[in-house]
């Protein structure tokens, strides 16, 4: 019998994509339960609710996993996370050898890889992602790491998760808020490397798409394409960043005065609608693209308002960007939709330029 899924290589790591995945998972599982070898599951509320059900009807040998459950939520990405977790492994007699399965979206996959990474100097992990975000975009590449009170990601390492497996029936566990939070990611990726995918994607609005597998099958690959060129994100990788400058400070400001903080992908698609202002600025990215690109956004997010007095607050927190360079603050941009160029200097007046542009957005496109 054929395999019901596909089988992908980001920077080494085998990334397992179809409804067949879990009888994967069983053969890799198969040699720690040989051995005895203690496996650790870590999930959050929200995943142990929905998606741990589902997870053990298909592999009922992780149900004697040793469970470690935290809060849902960005603002637990955090170090004293991190501490619970080497604590709870600790005591449960965890070892080189054994095993951490992270079990949830992307603060779980960039949470959990980093705290197997450093615990014994490095433990093996594996990713299931539950949401769409995690499923194309944080799962994969070995990127982990946690925020550093407010700000995004500022500790973390490289190191390649054993294996991932992407099983799409847990989209049906989504609330829409979390589906639209992926589809920017999916929306950027197609920006930075493939025209025909944006094409698909501006088709039809996001709320009655159902080729999903599709869908995520084609955003691994172009953020495969990107990362085997480059694992350890000296050169073209940071095109994957596009938007997230910008996008980062959205994040940062909204965790720090928002009730309902914005989702990683709300915050990325205002920072696309900014930064596609800057491409425009900057490297002649044509002006009916760019409007194309604000308008399809807005047609599937609701634009996040802020005060001009904010923007002091965006614009400083954009110098603790990890790509920033000798005090000069750098960027992805794009020249034409699928065509990004990384390592953009970018001066702070331009930024401050494109968020008072952003400000004067609504539902309508920008005309000049």
């Amino acid at each position: 019998m054929a395999k019901k899924f596909n089988t992908l290589d980001v920077a080494g790591t085998p990334v397992y994509v179809g409804q067949g995945v879990f009888g994967e998972l069983q053969e890799h599982l198969s040699s720690k339960l040989a051995t005895k070898e203690v496996i650790f599951l870590l999930a959050d509320e929200n995943t142990l609710e929905h998606c741990y059900p589902q997870l053990i009807a298909m592999v009922p040998e992780l149900e004697k996993a040793n469970k470690i459950i935290i809060k849902p939520g960005e603002e637990n990405k955090t170090l004293a996370t991190c501490e619970k977790l080497w604590n709870q492994m600790a005591v449960e007699g965890a070892n080189r050898q054994s095993l951490l399965i992270n079990l949830g979206g992307g603060v779980i996959c960039d949470l959990g890889g980093f705290a197997a990474s450093v615990f014994h100097r490095g433990m093996p992990y594996i990713n299931i992602p539950t949401s769409l975000m995690a499923m194309i975009d944080a799962s994969l590449g070995g990127k982990t790491g946690v925020d550093l009170y407010s700000l995004k990601n500022q500790i973390g390492l490289f190191s390649k998760p054993a294996g991932v497996y992407v099983w799409p029936g847990f989209l049906t566990t989504l609330p829409h808020r979390q589906m639209l939070s992926g589809f920017a990611e999916m929306m950027k990726h197609a920006l930075i490397g493939d025209a025909g995918f944006w094409k698909k994607l501006t088709k039809i609005p996001m709320a009655v798409v159902t080729n999903w597998e599709d869908h995520i099958l084609t955003a691994i690959k172009i953020k495969s394409k990107i990362v085997n060129l480059d694992p350890n994100e000296k050169g073209i990788r940071r095109q994957l960043n596009f938007g997230h400058t910008i996008g980062h400070a959205f994040e940062t400001y909204s965790l720090r005065n928002d009730a309902s903080p914005l989702t990683h992908g709300e915050a990325v698609a205002m920072g696309m609608i900014c930064e596609a202002y800057i491409s425009y600025r900057t490297l002649g990215f044509n002006h009916m693209e760019r409007d194309e690109v604000v308008k399809n956004i807005l047609l599937n997010f609701s634009h996040y308002k802020i005060p001009s007095i904010a923007i002091d607050e965006l614009v400083e927190i954009t110098h603790y960007d990890k790509k920033n360079r000798k005090g000069r603050l750098m960027m992805t941009l794009i020249r034409n939709i699928g065509d990004a160029v990384d390592g953009q200097q970018c001066e702070l007046a331009l930024v401050r330029e494109s968020l008072f542009r952003y400000i004067d957005f609504s539902r309508h496109v920008p005309r000049e």
